[in-house]
């Protein structure tokens, strides 16, 4: 809530903010210090307004806001292209987030095809195959889940029936 622009906070945020900042001078820091941090990030200000940003957070001696920017020095590259690059790998690091999630509610399951067909037919990757790609995904994994249902494979009952006969 803290972080979030102003135009996007509520009536009752507005006057809860409004309300803390008054009656304490230590989140009336935080609140600045934070609310520009957002502001460098979304308006990409770049890498001298980062350090001068550090330096401010160092000086206002709030323990939690300095371990935060201790932290942030562990990844200093990836903040610095934050601060002032247009284009990141959220895409990529959503589409592996989700793919660890249909691996991890698919445990126990059938198996490597059925986690492709998943992956690849899940609704957020739209219409990437055609109809007989996804057909033959679909008889593929449909085979693989149940092998007594394939036509090319005998089942133990279906022999014994052919030798009475």
């Amino acid at each position: 809530m803290m972080v979030r622009p102003a135009q996007h906070r509520t009536k009752e945020q507005i006057a809860f903010i409004d309300q803390i900042v008054s009656r304490d001078p230590t989140i009336a820091t935080a609140f600045t210090l934070t609310r520009e941090f957002g502001q460098l990030l979304r308006q990409r200000q770049g890498v001298q307004r980062l350090e001068q940003w550090k330096a401010a957070v160092r000086s206002s001696g709030i323990t939690e806001l300095v371990r935060f920017v201790e932290g942030l020095a562990d990844d200093e590259a990836a903040v610095a292209n934050a601060c002032t690059e247009s284009y990141s790998n959220g895409m990529v690091e959503g589409f592996n987030a989700k793919v660890k999630l249909i691996k991890r509610t698919s445990y126990g399951q059938a198996g490597f095809p059925l986690l492709q067909r998943r992956v690849l037919l899940h609704p957020a990757a739209g219409e990437a195959f055609d109809k007989e790609q996804r057909q033959r995904a679909s008889r593929r994994s449909a085979s693989a889940e149940h092998p007594e249902a394939s036509p090319s494979r005998s089942t133990p009952t279906a022999e014994v029936g052919a030798r009475i006969a």
